[in-house]
């Protein structure tokens, strides 16, 4: 059986049978080479396929702004908007866009936007208090400040089919993929009319932005008949699938963010402001040399690690509350056991203790690393 992505192209609408959304962004992560980026998107309940569209779209264009400069890198050097960085950054946009597909206009728009978010995501990253409250994707949940502005203008500047076709090309570019595939999870009871504007919804994203459309989860009888595609679950993951029925993990899962995307190998997870804090602590330590984020581990390369230092044997793992549902819980447990079987301590913080405890998470982390440098040194002499 062929993988459900061979199957299913871009600007089409297509069922995925067989696979939980869970199991499908466990057997995509990390994304196969020849897969397009994926990003899971729960779409709000709604009669109107107008609001789930603008829903969806506000939703693309924050994670895009979050991954900033993934999909600019000639833009990394930029601290912020202060001196020259706004026009340098529209600058910058302007010449790939004349090279490339992307609309000019759009892309140095969202460049700005995006530079001009950096300082305020970095604060609320680097400064939220015992007494914040912590969303599930580990940003401040901050009345104050966000992570990202809270004006909008690209929406205003643009009609809905310019946004749709230029974030599915920023997102794609970030992961250095030709498209992006939109992973939908169908709520489970729906009434007919909102049957239909889920269906019109994906249907308007796919032909607008060229995205493929993944439907899981509950049924859209109402809507017509779609291209069915059998997922085929990697061998690691149908083991789990087979193993792990219901079940306390760690305890109850969150409610799910209405879009999750994965890390783009080597940079902290975007969507994530505790592994951003702690690569910004890091950056000021002699002693972190030698890191790397989010890269998959060559002698089992169904995994990410969050954090490694290879020379050390030193995984680090980050978790949020989305890691305490039975399956994610048990895949954890699983990837931790074969690396201490490879030689790797595994050290475990969550978003909270990297948020509210810095501190101590870093006295921890240079204390162990530190260990493993004198061990290694006694060892060679």
């Amino acid at each position: 059986m062929t993988p459900h992505w061979t199957q299913s192209s871009a600007g089409r609408v297509t069922r995925l049978r067989g696979a939980s959304t869970e199991m499908i962004e466990l057997a995509m992560s990390p994304l196969p080479e020849d897969a397009p980026a994926v990003l899971t998107f729960r779409p709000p309940v709604s009669a109107a396929a107008a609001e789930v569209v603008a829903c969806a779209l506000d939703e693309l264009e924050t994670a895009a702004l979050r991954l900033f400069p993934a999909w600019l890198p000639t833009a990394e050097h930029l601290e912020g908007p202060g001196g020259a960085g706004v026009p340098a950054v529209r600058a910058l946009a302007a010449e790939v866009a004349a090279t490339t597909r992307h609309f000019g206009p759009f892309l140095a728009d969202l460049a700005e936007q995006a530079l001009r978010a950096l300082p305020d995501r970095r604060r609320v990253a680097t400064t939220v208090t015992p007494t914040s409250s912590v969303g599930p994707d580990g940003w401040a949940e901050d009345d104050q400040a966000g992570p990202v502005p809270r004006r909008r203008p690209i929406a205003g500047r643009f009609a809905p089919e310019v946004r749709a076709t230029g974030l599915a090309r920023v997102l794609g570019e970030s992961y250095r993929r030709p498209y992006v595939a939109l992973l939908v999870e169908v709520p489970g009871v729906l009434a007919v009319p909102q049957q239909r504007a889920l269906a019109a919804a994906g249907d308007w994203l796919a032909a607008h932005g060229g995205f493929a459309v993944w439907l899981t989860g509950g049924e859209l009888p109402a809507a017509g008949p779609v291209t069915v595609h059998p997922v085929r679950l990697p061998e690691h993951v149908a083991a789990l699938a087979a193993t792990v029925t219901e079940g306390p993990g760690a305890g109850p899962g969150p409610a799910p963010a209405t879009l999750t995307f994965p890390p783009v190998e080597g940079r902290p997870r975007a969507d994530s402001a505790a592994e951003t804090a702690l690569e910004a602590a890091l950056v000021e330590a002699a002693w972190a040399v030698g890191r790397s984020w989010n890269r998959r581990y060559p002698a089992r390369p169904h995994y990410v690690i969050d954090l490694v230092w290879p020379d050390e044997r030193c995984a680090v793992e980050i978790d949020g509350d989305e890691h305490r549902g039975p399956h994610k819980f048990a895949h954890d447990r699983r990837r931790d056991v074969l690396l201490q079987l490879d030689g790797f301590a595994v050290l475990r913080f969550t978003n909270d203790q990297v948020l509210h405890e810095r501190g101590q998470v870093l006295a921890h982390l240079e204390q162990y690393l530190r260990s493993r440098r004198t061990d290694a040194h006694k060892e060679n002499r």
